[in-house]
């Protein structure tokens, strides 16, 4: 039987030409997928307006929310969620091997939506300049202001001893996600990286708590069924308990909207992700903030996941939202044309 990472050794001449034709290749990120999974948890159809709750354990510094996720969230109104950011002490959230030094600067998580953003700090002990990873090159077309991924640097890990970076929880239900460079701040040994993640409540997920873990290429580790194998975590760090943020959710249950993150839930489109070529909120005061609109090379968001509900197909779409507003601003969300009014 063979298990993940056991793979047969390739001579230098087919990795040679492997790269090479690779190299050739015309590059397209790939930021959305669909994912069947069992089953979705049901959404009450109960109309829900949650507005004010208790904040996370708050950062004291004013100019947290801009410093730590100005590379995600665009806008001055990322101020508005400083109060619903974790900024550990330092050295609270920390792991380290004997090559690198893994702590968590701070985090943002959205149960109700059920998405969250994540600030890294991984320090190379050893001072030799070597990142355990590689990053993607951002692509030309791609770096617009309408496009909010555009200009990031994804990190990949392509070859053993690399670090793949991924959030788990439960019996290691692994949640979706991007993590990428700041190239800005990081140095020939100190990186910085910014991740988007969803849990996903159709991949299981009901709550609790979360762990971040940097899983090492090459080295591997029995799954708890006993039959399969993933990567090893060479790091992880528990992540804190986190409280509830502010949001609205329809009558009927379909759209569930925080500052961050957008749930929405639909029967009828085999995929919602690739389906709903325009998102749009439209505020009380008569304007609009467009989230994708397809034609027109828009996109606002950090990372989207679809996911299934049992045999009706692909019928939920997530979204981590990369500019932020005042919620009570809100007066509808505008799917493909049509107008799905949220609770006065």
């Amino acid at each position: 039987m063979m298990y993940p990472n056991d793979f047969p050794q390739m001579p230098d001449t087919f990795d040679r030409r492997v790269r090479k034709t690779l190299e050739t290749l015309p590059e397209r990120p790939q930021k959305t997928r669909c994912v069947p999974l069992r089953r979705i948890v049901s959404i009450g159809l109960a109309a829900a307006l949650c507005i004010g709750g208790t904040a996370f354990a708050a950062s004291d510094l004013p100019e947290a929310i801009g410093r730590t996720f100005t590379l995600l969230l665009h806008g001055e109104d990322a101020q508005l969620l400083q109060d619903y950011t974790i900024t550990p002490a330092p050295g609270t959230l920390v792991d380290e091997n004997d090559r690198y030094r893994l702590s968590v600067e701070s985090v943002l998580f959205d149960e109700s939506a059920g998405v969250g953003i994540i600030s890294l700090h991984l320090q190379n002990k050893t001072g030799n300049g070597v990142i355990p990873f590689e990053t993607g090159k951002p692509i030309a077309e791609y770096q617009t202001e309408d496009i909010a991924w555009g200009q990031l640097a994804e990190c990949n890990p392509v070859q053993e001893g690399q670090y793949a970076f991924q959030v788990v929880y439960g019996n290691l239900g692994f949640c979706g996600g991007r993590f990428y460079l700041d190239t800005t701040r990081s140095t020939e040994n100190d990186y910085y990286i910014e991740g988007a993640l969803i849990p996903g409540i159709s991949q299981g997920y009901t709550g609790g708590a979360l762990r971040l873990e940097a899983a090492e290429l090459g080295r591997s580790v029995p799954m708890p069924d006993g039959l399969s194998y993933r990567s090893a975590p060479a790091l992880a760090v528990d992540l804190p308990d986190f409280e509830p943020m502010p949001y609205y959710q329809t009558a009927d249950g379909r759209v569930t909207l925080s500052q961050i993150g957008l749930h929405i839930v639909d029967s009828e489109l085999y995929c919602v992700v690739d389906d709903l070529k325009t998102i749009t909120l439209r505020m009380k005061d008569g304007t609009e903030q467009v989230i994708i609109d397809r034609e027109n090379d828009i996109d606002q968001t950090l990372y989207a996941l679809g996911n299934s509900q049992g045999d009706v197909g692909y019928d939920t779409a997530t979204y981590v939202l990369a500019r932020s507003f005042e919620l009570t601003d809100v007066q509808a969300i505008v799917l493909n044309g049509t107008e799905y009014p949220l609770p006065e």
